[in-house]
């Protein structure tokens, strides 16, 4: 999705402590923040922030900024003298004013009594703060959004709604609807909009039932013909093809031509889920004999041809906080918000994915099916590590790279290899490579291999939902077991398995089978990359309980998955529900707390280590099964952690499971209770799988120092390591005990589970992948320079933002390890960085060609980091290279075998191309 804001917003983002230690009145000016560590953070085009910027008067921010940099940018090409650097400066300090969204600030809670004290407001640059809400993502991270005194009781008015402010709700679900505005957002063309009931469906089908009891542990049974009652429309509607075009050429300009686009993720007021396009006024004359008539959600007759959007209850979270559609929509447009769009189904759909661990670590894989399994991976890798150009390029931008991409690419190293091949020698260039080579080996240890596949967003039976709509007998087009695929359709393909993390048993994965027929080709005609799934079988709740309000599943053909995929029935957790209230702030403040902390992760990591800690122990052993039984509760205490959050009391999963002290406290009076308490002892999932290495850097540290230290120790004893110690034959009583003692205290378990064994056998193939590569080679970077001339005290200057540069990428790639923040934050945040240092160089020196000079000289005479001239000046050494390279750029594209000059990478055929770019393309 193209997203139309030309600009970043930055946002205050602090801890309580910081403020707490000010009396709650901090003096930070702006110029301070971007100096310092992670204060100031981008955030995303919202509802919010144009609620905000529209009580500033800045609804022109992006045309305001897009103006500054222009002038930048033409400051730049003449810049001469002080006055010059003076007005640069002006301007970059202008441009950040206007991205400063000083009216709202991200405060991380250090405790819960700060959080009352923050509640009570605070200062900051004189600038008072009230609450205003916690956000689905942020209450995870104990992150509470303020906004100033000065905008609060508009944008609370606006957040509300004019809803039924006497209607009881969960307050954590009020708390989450009201989020709903801090998403980030593209709006686009007011739709005509109807709001209809859900499409309700029931069967039976055989489940697993878990639910608390009075016990320490779940109750769990299996049930056969059980009744599943099911809302098949959850989190998704219809918008009519017209529409779809209109926005799709919104979104994504010229590109989008005069095409559909399968679905959307949207924001209104109150609501949130996808539309995906469907002619429902086709249906309603070809199905419903030309009867146009439906009935809206609050019983009202309505003509389908008079709109454009189809919203469905489930979508509009708080549709019986008003009487009617027009009470609705007109308290809608009173508060100003905007129809918006926050993700669209993408216009094609990948041949190849990663997989997650999760998917894997169920399966009961031999090492023949592993080895084949892994091959493609391995041998990815391997031609990468060639250090062929044309394998390399294929490696960096992916085998599915084509011509119209070249124009978005970004002016980096890549780029730069793409635009002359002897970049291949700029020890730089090198590093970063092997870097990623290793990053992927590493991913692929954690059992993120190659699998043939892609992630597609799901909905459910669109003709059962426009059956439903009109009031007709709910049949769908699909049985159960089936799907409708277009992309595995064109692949050919009547099979397939779908996973959806987080993932805890085996039964949280389903083989389905990939239909089509006339009609259905017909009336899915516009979902061309998504996943439609039947209305008549437990998928969604077998995928730990997925909806379809844009929740993706992974979907391959992979013949050793399918083959290996047993049919499970799915787990039905019976949920308790959690009490209504007409919520006051003090019911969301207390909703926060609950919520604050983020368990999944930790409930999802200890079942990784049961499934591990089983495969030690024989299928039909007590041990196993009891593991067993303990992995599919899982995802019952999953749930209770998202109950938690909503106020409910639930039980967490017994501490025994996964301690061991916690197992030394079990009562021992009986002898059937000394038995459970050895079985105990002997199944705690205490240990981290070995593969977690990869995941966790403090458990790979701790794991290497434990192994060094037992390596000297065997040494000093045995006089021989402990590798030769463990393949020793016929140990003796001292070094079988030593043995014994060192798996004992080993921090991590390692077992031969799936995931394990995969690890292990990437360590085998790639251990000395670097070792025989030299550190530097011969490089000429005046291929880099355009040969200006410039002053040695500017030289000086600018060292001084270097150094402060190479300390602020320090500890922020140290931030992003231990927080482990996603690729979203990262880059966020990573830009922001960029453009701080970026402009104060360029207020030394606004010139881009000397500027350029200056950072090649300082970087590429040294074996020092050469990051900060690619940060600063990437797009002015794309510039000089394309310059001296007549404009063309060189690509990988996939060939027939006897293509003159093909290459084979990864098992596909190749040849390099080019290009030569425009002067727009260049820019």
């Amino acid at each position: 999705m193209k997203n139309n804001q030309t600009c970043q917003r930055f946002i205050y983002k602090l801890q309580s402590k910081r403020l707490a230690r000010a009396d709650w009145n901090l003096s930070l000016p702006l110029s301070a923040a971007l100096h310092n560590k992670n204060d100031v953070v981008a955030a995303g085009d919202s509802q919010l922030l144009r609620w905000i910027m529209e009580l500033n008067g800045n609804e022109d921010l992006d045309k305001e900024v897009t103006s500054l940099k222009l002038q930048l940018k033409e400051l730049k090409k003449t810049a001469k003298g002080e006055d010059s650097k003076k007005r640069v400066k002006e301007l970059y300090k202008k441009l950040y004013d206007f991205q400063y969204q000083k009216d709202c600030i991200y405060l991380i809670m250090d405790s819960a009594k700060d959080y009352h004290r923050a509640n009570k407001g605070f200062s900051i640059n004189g600038i008072r703060y009230h609450r205003l809400l916690g956000t689905n993502g942020g209450v995870k991270k104990s992150t509470i959004t303020y906004v100033s005194e000065r905008v609060y009781e508009t944008v609370k008015k606006r957040m509300e709604n004019g809803r039924d402010l006497n209607k009881k709700l969960v307050p954590a679900k009020l708390e989450a609807y009201q989020a709903l505005i801090c998403s980030s957002s593209v709006p686009v063309t007011m739709p005509r909009i109807v709001v209809v009931k859900d499409c309700f469906v029931s069967w039976k089908e055989d489940v697993i039932l878990i639910r608390d009891e009075d016990g320490t542990e779940p109750d769990m049974s299996y049930k056969k013909d059980y009744e599943i009652t099911y809302c098949d429309s959850d989190g998704y509607g219809f918008m009519s093809p017209e529409y779809s075009k209109l926005i799709n050429k919104e979104l994504n300009g010229l590109s989008a031509e005069d095409k559909t686009i399968t679905g959307v993720n949207t924001r209104f007021a109150w609501t949130k889920g996808m539309l995906f396009t469907f002619d429902f006024v086709e249906f309603a004359r070809k199905i419903n004999h030309e009867n146009y008539m439906i009935e809206d959600v609050w019983g009202t007759p309505r003509d389908v041809r008079n709109f454009d959007v189809i919203l469905t209850a489930s979508m509009v979270k708080l549709w019986d906080s008003y009487n009617s559609l027009e009470h609705f929509l007109c308290c809608s447009m009173e508060n100003h918000y905007q129809f918006s769009v926050s993700k669209t189904t993408p216009l094609k759909l990948e041949h190849v994915r990663n997989a997650n661990y999760q998917f894997l670590q169920t399966y009961e894989f031999t090492e023949e099916e592993i080895q084949k399994l892994c091959e493609p991976t391995i041998e990815e890798l391997k031609g990468a590590l060639c250090m062929d150009w044309g394998k390399t390029l294929v490696f960096l931008k992916g085998m599915y790279l084509e011509e119209d991409q070249l124009d978005g690419l970004n002016n980096d190293f890549i780029k730069a290899l793409m635009i002359d091949k002897g970049m291949m020698d700029d020890p730089f260039l090198l590093s970063k490579v092997y870097g990623m080579i290793k990053k992927r080996i590493q991913m692929a240890a954690k059992g993120s291999i190659q699998l043939s596949g892609n992630y597609a967003i799901v909905s459910g039976d669109l003709y059962s939902l426009a059956q439903s709509v009109f009031g007709l007998p709910v049949t769908g087009l699909l049985k159960p077991g089936e799907v409708y695929h277009r992309y595995w359709l064109d692949q050919g393909v009547s099979e397939i398995a779908c996973f959806r993390a987080p993932m805890t048993c085996h039964n949280n994965i389903r083989k389905r089978s990939v239909v089509h027929s006339q009609e259905m080709d017909y009336w899915y005609q516009y979902n061309q990359t998504g996943l439609i799934l039947n209305s008549w079988d437990s998928t969604c709740d077998a995928l730990n309980g997925a909806d379809k309000d844009s929740d993706s599943f992974f979907t391959t053909n992979n013949e050793i998955i399918l083959n290996n995929t047993r049919n499970v029935p799915a787990i039905e957790c019976v949920q308790r529900q959690a009490e209504k209230i007409i919520p006051d702030e003090a019911a969301l403040i207390k909703a926060n707390l609950l919520a604050f902390g983020d368990e999944i992760g930790s409930i999802t990591n200890r079942i990784t280590s049961m499934i591990e800690l089983q495969s030690s122990f024989e299928k039909n052993s007590p041990e196993y099964r009891i593991l067993e039984y303990r992995i599919m509760c899982g995802q019952h205490y999953q749930q209770n952690s998202i109950d938690k959050a909503k106020g409910i009391l639930s039980k967490p999963m017994p501490r025994y499971w996964y301690d061991r002290p916690a197992c030394h406290q079990l009562p021992e009076s009986t002898e059937e209770e000394k038995e459970f308490k050895k079985l105990c002892i002997s199944i705690a999932a205490d240990k981290k799988p070995y593969f977690m290495r990869y995941i966790y850097p403090d458990l790979m540290n701790e794991y290497k120092k434990y192994t060094i230290d037992s390596n000297k120790k065997c040494i000093r004893r045995f006089q021989m390591s402990l590798k030769d110690l463990e393949q020793t034959q016929n140990h003796t009583p001292e070094q079988a005990e030593f043995l014994e003692y060192h798996q004992k205290f080993m921090p991590t378990s390692n077992n031969l589970s799936t995931v394990n064994r995969i690890c292990l056998l990437f360590e085998k193939n790639f251990a000395h992948f670097l070792t025989d590569r030299k550190n530097e080679t011969s490089f000429d970077y005046t291929v880099l320079k355009s040969g200006v001339c410039y002053q040695k005290s500017d030289y000086k200057k600018i060292q001084n933002i270097k150094k402060e540069y190479d300390d602020t990428m320090k500890l922020y790639q140290q931030t992003v390890k231990t927080m482990r923040l996603n690729k979203e934050e990262t880059a966020a945040n990573r830009a922001m960085m960029r453009m701080k240092f970026r402009s104060a160089c360029e207020s030394i020196c606004p010139n881009p060609l000397v500027l350029c000079e200056i950072l090649l000289d300082m970087c590429y005479t040294t074996n020092k980091s050469r990051q900060f001239v690619w940060d600063i000046c990437g797009d002015t050494i794309i510039q000089t290279l394309l310059k001296k390279n007549n404009n063309i750029i060189h690509y990988p594209a996939m060939a027939a075998p006897e293509a003159a000059g093909a290459f084979k990478y990864g098992g596909e055929t190749f040849i390099m191309k080019e290009k030569k770019l425009g002067k727009e393309e260049r820019l």
